[in-house]
């Protein structure tokens, strides 16, 4: 019987020179053919076996498990809305199913979501690690500027609207509410529709330089009041130097409101 070409091949390659003796060759080869038969057939019944035994986790899978993972941690943020995308990874990452519970790291250095980047590992001895990258929107109904409102504007209740915003895109310090806006004076100019940030808004001047000011001092129960004359303007909760008309020295105090100093 006629060798196929694999076994022939492998005979000639693995087996010695043929010996001189033919018939002993000859049952060498035939109990070789029949070997390498048996190996054949042993490597294509186990192939199919090892390709259905192995468990591959896909990236669809990775993708979803992260965005459930941020959906979780973010309901825990007041909001109105919430908005996850989760990035496109590359579709050669093949990754092994992990046996474990899978690690997530969340990696937001503000807390209030925008663009992150979640780590998830598989805890196991030969596990593996993936930076999978996301945006997160968080979305809330906070006070806007219902028009333009020009640097050193004060601003009350004409300025304000309430608008679903994304709060995520705010990278400082807003105000939530109308009380932390109202009476305020704008720092610069603040665009309709644009958040109050706290860093463009300010106390407003309650004293002007120049101004005659009562000066307040306490102690313990007895309050003594004189009047003085502001060396520079005072915003609420500033400290200002007065020149005391009495006595004619300067102090230092807070302004509690218009016209109204207190003496440290």
């Amino acid at each position: 019987m006629e060798l196929p070409s694999f076994c022939s091949n492998f005979l000639r390659k693995f087996l010695p020179s043929i010996p001189a003796n033919r018939a002993l060759a000859q049952k060498r080869t035939h109990n070789s053919a029949a070997g390498v038969k048996y190996l054949a057939g042993a490597l294509f019944i186990a192939l199919p076996s090892m390709t259905a035994n192995a468990q591959i986790y896909s990236p669809l899978a990775l993708k979803q498990d992260v965005a459930n993972f941020l959906a979780t941690h973010y309901a825990q943020e007041p909001h109105e809305r919430l908005d996850i995308k989760v990035g496109n990874l590359d579709s050669r990452l093949r990754l092994e199913a992990c046996a474990e519970p899978l690690h997530f790291n969340l990696q937001d250095s503000t807390g209030l979501g925008g663009s992150i980047s979640v780590q998830t590992r598989c805890p196991t001895p030969q596990g593996w690690a993936v930076h999978v990258p996301a945006q997160v929107m968080i979305y809330r109904q906070i006070p806007v500027a219902a028009r333009t409102i020009a640097r050193g504007e004060h601003i009350n209740d004409s300025h304000l609207a309430n608008t679903l915003t994304n709060v995520s895109s705010i990278r400082q310090g807003y105000a939530l509410d109308r009380e932390q806006i109202l009476g305020k004076e704008a720092k610069r100019n603040i665009g309709q529709g644009e958040a109050f940030k706290t860093s463009s808004l300010d106390a407003p001047t309650a004293i002007k330089r120049g101004e005659i000011v009562t000066l307040q001092a306490q102690a313990g129960a007895i309050k003594v009041v004189s009047s003085g004359v502001a060396l520079a303007d005072g915003r609420l909760g500033q400290k200002i130097r007065v020149r005391n008309s009495s006595s004619d020295r300067i102090v230092t105090g807070v302004v509690l409101n218009q016209g109204l100093v207190q003496t440290l």
